[in-house]
């Protein structure tokens, strides 16, 4: 499957009527923009639909705007996200602070279009160098969840380790074409953050490895509770990608991958999951190698389902 990139831009300003040239300047270049007036709806925004980049005035950086830069910029699995705040030439001559400020960049008032769309590019492009993050979902890439478990490994820091992917994709991408398959993408996504950050939020992370695979890590004794959350949530969602007809038959025709006729039930998810306090695995390459087996496991079972690796 071919990743397709939505870019959302997060403005946060009390008077977003003001800045409305810019938010014609950002559609126009093919971008989508939320707008937010307070640092608690930037906060909402934020995780509710996770944008390409934030944009907030240096005002909303002190108080609760400064405690909102900071959360985020500390969150992780989306803190690499980039932020840019507009300042004044009066706060720039003034001094600021930027070392209690945690932004990427800064634009000065009156900003001028074509610059804040060349720093919007240019924290993007460096954001996702940084991360090796999956430009459709903004999630951290495999290379960066690998450094996580290895990191763990080597302090001998008990976790769990999950990888998940969907069963029936590719039928549902040729039935409905690519652009629905990316959003049933986000949202999978999307279902692993919150779940994972509502059981957890210092100690889990989530990334995206490509296409419908993910992995993603929790406490030890909380993979349980997560996966089982993870496929309620999905099961839930799911069948709202479908048309009626589809989704009452609960399922589609399609074609397999040797060209024959198939009949395909609803796209479901398969975990395969590693708790490192039962395998006490040393490596990150044979953690690797049992969570693929396991998750293998978990497919040739009916529906979505998980299976813990219990192998000492």
């Amino acid at each position: 499957m071919k990743d397709s990139v939505r870019r959302l831009v997060l403005f946060a300003d009390p008077n977003p009527a003001a800045r409305q040239k810019l938010v014609d300047t950002l559609t126009g270049a093919g971008f989508e923009v939320s707008l937010a007036r307070t640092a608690e709806e930037a906060h909402r925004a934020f995780y509710a639909d996770p944008p390409h980049c934030m944009i907030l005035p240096l005002s909303m950086t002190s108080g609760d705007g400064a405690n909102l830069l900071k959360e985020l910029k500390r969150d992780n699995v989306y803190g690499h996200l980039p932020a840019i705040i507009t300042v004044s030439p009066e706060d720039v001559g003034s001094g600021i602070d930027w070392i209690s400020v945690p932004a990427d960049d800064f634009v000065v008032d009156p900003i001028n279009s074509e610059a804040l769309l060349a720093r919007i590019h240019l924290c993007w492009s460096r954001a996702m160098r940084d991360v090796n993050a999956n430009p459709l979902t903004g999630l951290p890439g495999n290379l960066v969840i690998g450094h996580e478990a290895e990191r763990r490994l080597g302090a001998a820091e008990p976790f769990a380790f999950a990888y998940l992917d969907l069963d029936g994709f590719k039928s549902f991408n040729d039935r409905y074409g690519f652009a629905r398959g990316d959003e049933i993408i986000r949202m999978t996504a999307r279902i692993l953050v919150n779940t994972v950050r509502a059981i957890d939020e210092h100690r889990t992370h989530v990334g995206h490895v490509g296409g419908d695979d993910f992995v993603f890590v929790t406490p030890a004794g909380l993979m349980n509770e997560a996966c089982e959350q993870i496929i309620a949530s999905f099961d839930a969602i799911v069948p709202d990608f479908y048309d009626d007809d589809d989704r009452k038959r609960g399922g589609i025709d399609s074609i397999d991958r040797q060209g024959n006729p198939k009949w395909y039930p609803l796209v479901t998810c398969s975990i395969g999951a590693v708790d490192t306090t039962v395998s006490h695995v040393k490596h990150i390459a044979e953690l690797f190698g049992r969570v693929s087996e396991v998750k293998n496991a978990a497919k040739h079972l009916q529906g979505s389902r998980f299976v813990v690796d219990r192998r000492e």
